[in-house]
């Protein structure tokens, strides 16, 4: 049988995949969406397993699409289109925005964008729907701002990781380990459907040699070998008619 310390850290394996360094008996803070990325935002920069498995499988999903005129709804720091031409961000969290220096994204919400109408070819929201309870407002906006023919890529956390215990957690710049608000989505096509959009494709993101390296800074080489395997992240594809 695991030890408690092994099973705490596992259940704290979310989105940074580090143990809980200010000690078990003190418990772990749940943050809504805004106060998490408030705080997160200094350390955000830094990769993780999970934002790590979102960035493979784009490389390996979106190769061939058009993406001159790119949207990142939910952009964080802005670190994914810092260097594209023609792209442009959109993230509710002052702060992070801040954080990064982004200079072609604006504040505001993935479920009211300030965007006219079928501007975009492509629309990228990686990791952000699984922090709304119902996210088809937000699909809606997406498939408003994308043009006919173009594409949206959309991840989110994997059901089958919430399944396994672990969770959406950050280590702020303190060293505490917090819990961010999240919601299990198991419906992205029907959602994505019923706003206009169809399913191109669709991919998993899973445990393997690729983000060892962060178990093994994180919550050990014991728990990878546990988790291998594991689908931690859910890739969908859509396509927006003629």
């Amino acid at each position: 049988m695991e030890s408690l310390r092994s099973l705490m850290k596992h259940r704290l394996a979310g989105v940074g995949l580090w143990p809980f360094r200010n000690g078990l008996g003190s418990g772990i803070s749940k943050l809504d969406v805004h106060e998490a990325y408030r705080l997160w935002a200094p350390t955000y920069a830094s990769e993780t397993a999970t934002s790590f498995l979102d960035e493979e499988l784009a490389q390996e999903m979106l190769r061939g699409l058009s993406q001159t005129k790119l949207l990142d709804a939910g952009c964080g720091i802005g670190r994914r289109i810092a260097d594209l031409s023609g792209a442009t961000g959109i993230d509710a969290s002052l702060e992070m925005l801040a954080a990064g220096a982004a200079r072609n994204a604006v504040t505001g919400d993935v479920r009211a964008m300030p965007f006219a109408s079928n501007r975009f070819d492509m629309v990228w929201c990686r990791l952000v729907l699984g922090h709304l309870p119902d996210p088809l407002r937000a699909y809606q906006e997406i498939a408003r701002v994308c043009v006919p023919g173009g594409h949206v890529f959309v991840t989110d956390f994997h059901p089958d990781a919430a399944t396994a215990g672990h969770q959406r957690t950050f280590t702020d710049h303190a060293g505490i380990v917090h819990e961010i608000e999240h919601y299990v989505h198991s419906d992205h096509a029907q959602l994505a459907e019923a706003a206009g959009l169809y399913l191109v494709a669709y991919r998993d993101g899973v445990v393997g040699p690729s983000i060892q390296k962060f178990y093994a800074r994180g919550i050990g080489t014991k728990a990878y070998k546990r988790d291998v395997g594991l689908k931690l992240v859910a890739a969908f594809l859509f396509h927006k008619p003629d």
